[in-house]
């Protein structure tokens, strides 16, 4: 039996944001609309600190393939020069359970998050957007503010890490237009912002509600714990609320949970992203997206890369 290993560079060269963005808001209206299955991720925790793998499998009406992901998340790695996220993504065929091919998990779990947040100012970011506030300086930062660029085109855009080294680094390693201007940021870039995004492994909020206008979106996809809170949970009052699976993110995101139970929310509140109506409409000032990380976005993006690689010989076959 042939796998096809597909390593990081061939999936970049596979699957441009743009496609990844398309790929993914099919998923999730397949995932909204009941035509795919994408089960509450099973978590072990590891004996690293913070460190945990996650299993996540996904399989949708009409897909050829189905996936499965195992990821792990330590905060511990970059102490020791690793990235903070390892994963591995396989697609089998989704008829007969056949392995097809077997994708770098980290540069997939970037890509498809990074065109989740796409997605996210796609539909609800305000149609101008002259200043954006980026928090994180990682990979998963790196893929926000490519899914930011599909959409939309800042003048400026303002990153903020507490580590002014990679921001510097950032800043210098990412290819922006030369119309996009990338500052180094502060506690307070959120102000004047009409995008604000999140990609973060704190546990605290990283910006101060009080800095937000009344006409911003705002993107959270770094914490995914009950514990934890990337941005206030008041933000989530008086907002449109979209998330990426209402189960999920009922279960896992910190800033709804905590929301909910001091009242700023109900849960008929919250939308999915794959719903018709999770849209900004006319007179929605605040619009927050929050996702903790779907299945569904490894499967739609995995099956497109793959489609896409075996067109282009991209990739590596080897017997199992």
């Amino acid at each position: 039996m042939k796998i096809l290993v597909l390593d990081s560079s061939a999936i970049r060269a596979a699957c441009s944001m743009s496609d990844a963005i398309d790929a993914v808001a099919a998923g999730f209206v397949a995932l909204s609309a009941g035509r795919a299955s994408a089960p509450l991720r099973s978590v072990l925790e590891l004996s690293g600190p913070g460190a945990q793998m996650l299993v996540m499998p996904a399989s949708a009406r009409d897909f050829p393939v189905a996936s499965v992901k195992v990821v792990s998340v330590a905060n511990g790695n970059r102490e020791l020069g690793l990235a903070t996220i390892q994963a591995a993504v396989m697609l089998v065929d989704a008829q007969t359970g056949a392995p097809r091919a077997l994708l770098d998990g980290a540069t997939l779990t970037a890509l498809r998050t990074g065109a989740a947040g796409g997605l996210a100012v796609r539909q609800l970011a305000p149609a101008r957007c002259d200043v954006a506030a980026l928090y994180g300086a990682g990979a998963q930062a790196v893929t926000q503010l490519q899914g930011l660029l599909s959409e939309r085109r800042p003048h400026e855009v303002r990153i903020f890490a507490p580590n002014a080294g990679h921001v510097d680094a950032f800043i210098a390693g990412f290819d922006a237009p030369s119309s996009v201007h990338l500052v180094r940021g502060d506690r307070d870039s959120a102000a004047g912002a009409q995008v604000v995004i999140c990609a973060t492994n704190s546990t605290r909020p990283v910006f101060d509600r009080g800095d937000l206008g009344g006409e911003t979106h705002v993107t959270g996809v770094g914490s995914f714990r009950p514990d934890s809170c990337e941005f206030e949970p008041e933000i989530l009052a008086g907002a449109r609320v979209v998330v990426d699976h209402r189960p999920a993110a009922l279960a896992e995101s910190g800033e709804l949970i905590t929301a909910m139970q001091r009242g700023f929310i109900r849960e008929a509140d919250v939308l999915e992203i794959g719903e018709a109506n999770a849209r900004r409409q006319n007179g929605d000032g605040r619009t927050v997206f929050k996702s903790v990380g779907n299945a569904i976005q490894d499967l739609a993006v995995g099956n497109r890369v793959l489609v896409r690689a075996m067109a282009a010989g991209l990739g590596t076959w080897v017997n199992l």
